[in-house]
């Protein structure tokens, strides 16, 4: 299996515990959450270093009351370095860089971001009488140079969902990542993506493709500001 490809399969597995104290374990990294609003809603993406075996470990993790317990040993491998990218709704976003030789915790203090909003509309005929959302997803493009590994894949952060009008239409309000303090050094890597859900049964109907002057990629550029309204197609 190519090397990209066994990390983007590694990145869906989840690895981490409930709680330091209730695990014999103690080749932990724990990441603390301070004054954070919704501490269950913090998404976390993470990876390892050390000798070949425990490199190729890259994970999802989510909190479990107001800490996030990382394993970090592999196949009975200890790794050397974490390296994790935080998410918290209305937080700037967070890095955590570790040699776990000498630190095995840290804390992730929820910096104020304001936000940005952005509505569109699409034509979604062929899904009548369907109640519908958008979900909104941040693609961590900058990952790969972070965690130094050239073309990594990580699973997006989530953003949330909101209702679909009767007539296609739909609002959010986005994170204003442009505004954080990371965009001009790394994040500013990144696109946005808008998933058709049915909310019957979750399922993924359809994504939604913006207008090319506003795509990077098949994604949305992520902006300080967007049109009135943006124009979405299905595919």
């Amino acid at each position: 299996m190519p090397k990209s490809a066994l990390f983007s399969a590694l990145l869906l597995t989840a690895s981490f515990f409930a709680s330091a104290q209730t695990s014999p374990n103690q080749d932990v990294f724990t990441i603390n959450l301070v004054s954070v609003a919704s501490p269950q809603d913090v998404q976390v993406r993470y990876f390892l270093s050390g000798d070949p075996a425990v490199q190729q470990a890259g994970s999802v993790a989510r909190p479990t009351g107001s800490q996030i317990v990382i394993e970090t040993a592999v196949a009975g491998q200890s790794a050397r370095g974490v390296r994790a990218i935080v998410f918290a709704p209305g937080c700037q976003l967070g890095t955590i860089t570790a040699s776990l030789a000498s630190r095995r915790q840290a804390d992730f203090q929820c910096q104020k971001l304001s936000t940005t909003p952005l509505h569109g509309k699409a034509d979604i005929s062929r899904f009548s009488g369907k109640t519908l959302q958008v979900e909104a997803l941040y693609n961590v493009r900058w990952a790969g140079q972070f965690f130094g590994v050239p073309r990594l894949a990580i699973s997006p952060f989530s953003l949330g969902k909101v209702k679909v009008e009767d007539d296609g239409s739909f609002a959010f309000d986005l994170p204003d990542f442009a505004s954080d303090p990371s965009w001009s050094s790394l994040s500013h890597s990144a696109t946005l993506a808008f998933v058709l859900v049915d909310t019957s049964n979750g399922e993924r109907l359809a994504t939604l493709t913006p207008s090319r002057d506003l795509a990077l990629g098949s994604g949305l550029k992520v902006a300080a500001s967007y049109p009135a309204e943006i124009e979405f197609t299905l595919k």
